[in-house]
């Protein structure tokens, strides 16, 4: 054989034949080159497994966010009651309910509306105390509830509860964000992002070559269009959830690779949908807008399947810059960025013509920010999050698939919002900066927060003033006075005081001098209820003088207020407490004397339905129940003839006190609600408004729209207690009635053996005041008083309290 020749191997035409390769690469290199690239594939290898434990370790769990649910309370359909077909229906999407076929997240709880026929299918991992809500089949009769049945058991039912929505999801970096489902996206918007962030995403493997190239190429050859990016959603992704955004080379090489590793993780959905609910689209207050399912309802107040063309447009386009494309500071720049979207959509064929006209020229639609910033309760998520972490809870918060429910009623919180907003706007002709409101309702008997509004726009001030101002509450405090002297037995609401100008001696001593509202006096005598009712500050002085001021203070703190100093102008609201102190107060009235700790949240439970806590309500005895039992009774007075009579007539059972300091209050309470409003400046400045001309009208507006939803919460009489004697009195003297004084007679409480034995000819009644019905003013500024006497000196504080006033400034109502 030819091959065997020894002459024809060493023929140089042979050597001369071989290609350029052959002899570039000989087994000498190519030994030689593996040994050089040993050391990158084993730097690949080890990054593999470290990135790829990473990844594993990111994606641990059920959700692939990091946040927890948040939930609200559950809504209540009463049969016959005002939360009706239309109602239940809007509560249903906001809920995240789809009609049957379930259209989109099989995983959501499911509707089917057959004419006045409503079945509902809550989501499987839905709880209530523990427990699956149940389905339901409601009738309806017009729009109210006609019959409401079990569908498991088939019984009726007079009410049921509806799965709460979800109010955000929620973690330590005060990130709010919505969770969706690659499913739940519409079409349009994944074609929105997939045509201005990455063309090539549902093809590439992580890392996109050409996609880069032609972002190099327009970026230097071809500015007009703005500037391009060349990485990929996966990348993109990468950043924001794996690596930190420094701007290195490591981190970009870092970056790639962890992409392509993901690639092989995850489907492009799951990317997808993991993208979609990690970037950063905005800002609201101290919050950040996370998720385009948060976005949505920030920007639009929409479920994100409700989204639109042009919408879903527009939140692609401020993927680049939610700062700089800002709808609220620069909306000709946004609108200019969604065209330009669209543009692109046109360009890759994922629109029409027709279809990007008509887009192109609908507004932007986004909702006013007012509209949202307070939507879904952002003091109250505030307070939320102060609670969790006071109760060592907070970790929770890093667990992505926990649920944590809470107790705000949607329905009351939306009610409390629209109040303020109104109460406040009516109150002055024109913005007036630094006047703000607060708002706390609670459940008399479990102390659930139903509502919580902590000012009226969160986007201009994240301070809580429910939870967070404290202020003189003025005469809202006078009931812990009345209360003490009860108790002790030292008056009845019968008990008799001149109403006179008096100068009350105390300490080493000294003097203290106050004033009633407008600086007028009947010099005549008053009952307690009298005084109480028209809120007369010199017999609120004489009535905490009589039973002790160390008495006074005592009570004070046994409700759960700070405890004021032992000075007659404690009796008149002088030590400062928040408005959810003076609500948690309140509760033991018509609690029979039990005070209810504010409850925010119910029940917490894991991704697997497992309870890890389970809050129940708790009460602290403060009076008898005899004591709150005549204490309510008296507080009807100002509410029927009193500082508080534009409130008559909103339930068949309501109290409550007005106040007047700097600012402007009122505690208003049925059997089964508490409500505590406060207006007043940050600043600390004269409102110049009665609490009868401020707060109570945010309060009415809030009850009566309150008692629609929630009728339950009115009652149809205060509780009544043992060791409590009813007697008919005569208004204007306290005593037994008689025909010859011709008076207005009412029922009146008393503790067991303190009801009065004379009648009503025994008192002389040229020296009484007439209990004729108080007119509240509209506008009546508190006039100025003398200094208070000096009191003893305090310790330095170097930070005094940005709320204070003067000890001496009295209230006025």
């Amino acid at each position: 054989m030819t091959g065997n020749n020894p002459a024809f191997k060493n023929d140089p035409r042979v050597f001369r034949a071989k290609r350029w390769w052959q002899r570039l690469i000989t087994p000498r290199r190519v030994f030689f080159l593996a040994l050089s690239l040993l050391p990158v594939v084993a730097a690949l290898l080890y990054y593999y497994i470290v990135f790829s434990a990473m990844i594993d370790d990111k994606l641990r769990g059920e959700s692939f966010v990091r946040a927890s649910g948040i939930y609200a309370a559950p809504a209540r359909v009463i049969k016959g009651g005002p939360f009706g077909k239309t109602q239940i229906l809007d509560y249903l999407a906001r809920a995240g309910y789809t009609a049957q076929p379930p259209a989109g997240n099989a995983a959501r709880g499911r509707y089917a509306l057959d004419g006045n026929r409503l079945d509902i299918f809550p989501s499987a991992d839905a709880q209530q105390s523990g427990r699956a809500f149940p389905a339901v089949r409601i009738r309806f009769n017009g729009n109210a509830p006609a019959s409401i049945q079990d569908l498991s058991s088939q019984r009726e039912l007079v009410e049921c509860l509806l799965e709460p929505p979800l109010l955000t999801s929620l973690n330590k970096a005060r990130e709010k964000r919505k969770i969706i489902e690659f499913n739940d996206l519409p079409k349009s918007l994944v074609n929105a992002i997939v045509a201005v962030e990455d063309r090539r995403f549902f093809d590439h493997r992580g890392i996109d070559i050409r996609g880069l190239s032609r972002a190099i190429y327009r970026n230097f050859f071809d500015r007009d269009g703005g500037l391009q990016g060349g990485s990929t959603i996966t990348q993109q992704l990468v950043k924001n959830f794996f690596l930190t955004p420094e701007r290195t080379l490591s981190r970009k090489l870092k970056e790639a690779y962890i992409a392509i590793i993901l690639e092989t993780r995850l489907t492009k959905q799951q990317i997808f949908q993991l993208y979609c609910n990690e970037i950063y689209l905005g800002q609201d207050g101290s919050y950040s807008i996370n998720g385009v399912g948060e976005a949505a309802r920030f920007y639009f107040n929409k479920d994100i399947a409700s989204l639109n063309l042009p919408e879903a447009a527009f939140l692609a386009g401020i993927l680049r810059g939610p700062g700089y494309y800002s709808p609220f500071k620069h909306a000709d720049r946004a609108l200019e960025r969604r065209n330009k979207v669209l543009g692109d959509m046109l360009e890759v064929g994922l629109i029409t013509q027709p279809e990007y006209e008509k887009a192109k020229a609908a507004p932007l639609g986004v909702v006013p920010r007012r509209a949202t910033s307070n939507a879904d309760a952002p003091h109250y998520l505030d307070y939320l999050q102060a609670v969790l972490a006071e109760r060592k809870l907070d970790g929770v918060l890093s667990d992505p698939a926990a649920r944590i429910y809470t107790t705000l009623d949607l329905n009351l919180q939306q009610a409390a919002v629209e109040a303020v907003q109104s109460g406040v706007a009516n109150l002055v002709k024109k913005p007036a900066p630094g006047l703000d409101a607060a708002l706390v309702a609670l459940d008399a008997r479990t102390g659930d927060i139903l509502a919580m509004v902590g000012g009226r726009d969160y986007s201009q001030s994240q301070l809580n003033r429910a939870t967070d101002a404290r202020r003189q509450p003025g005469s809202v405090f006078k009931p812990f006075v009345y209360t003490a002297a009860i108790e002790e037995e030292v008056i009845t609401p019968s008990s008799l005081f001149k109403d006179e100008k008096r100068t009350f001696a105390y300490g080493n001593n000294q003097t203290y001098s106050p004033d009633n509202f407008g600086q007028t006096y009947t010099n005549r005598q008053v009952t307690a209820r009298t005084a109480l009712t028209k809120s007369l500050n010199v017999v609120a002085v004489s009535v905490a003088e009589a039973v002790g001021y160390d008495r006074v203070a005592r009570m004070a703190e046994r409700f759960g207020l700070p405890r004021p100093e032992a000075y007659p102008s404690l009796a008149l609201g002088t030590k400062e407490a928040t408005p959810l102190e003076v609500a948690r107060a309140y509760t033991a009235f018509p609690n029979r004397g039990a005070r209810v700790e504010p409850r925010a949240l119910t029940l917490i439970a894991d991704g697997k339905g497992n309870v890890i806590e389970n809050i129940g309500p708790r009460t602290t005895p403060v009076v008898s129940p005899a004591v709150a039992a005549v204490m309510t009774h008296l507080l009807r007075g100002p509410v029927e003839r009193g500082t508080a009579a534009k409130a008559k007539g909103l339930a068949k059972a309501l109290a409550g006190k007005t106040g007047t300091s700097r600012d402007g209050w009122f505690a208003g309470f049925t059997p089964n609600l508490v409500c505590v409003v406060y207006v007043g400046y940050d600043d600390n400045r004269q409102l110049g408004v009665t609490g009868g001309s401020s707060a109570l009208p945010i309060f009415i507006s809030f009850l009566r729209a309150a008692l629609k939803f929630r009728p339950d919460l009115a009652g149809d009489a205060f509780p009544e207690a043992d060791g409590v004697e009813k007697v008919t009195v005569d208004l204007q003297t306290g005593l037994l009635p008689s025909p010859a004084c011709q008076g207005e007679t009412i029922e009146e409480w008393f503790l067991a053996g303190t009801a009065p034995q004379k009648d009503c000819t025994q008192a002389s009644l040229g020296e009484m005041d007439s209990p004729s019905l108080v007119s509240e003013p509209s506008v009546q500024p508190p006039l100025p008083e003398p200094p208070p006497p000096p009191l003893p000196p305090a310790l330095p504080d170097p930070l005094p309290p940005r709320d204070a006033r003067p000890l001496g400034q009295q209230p006025r109502d």
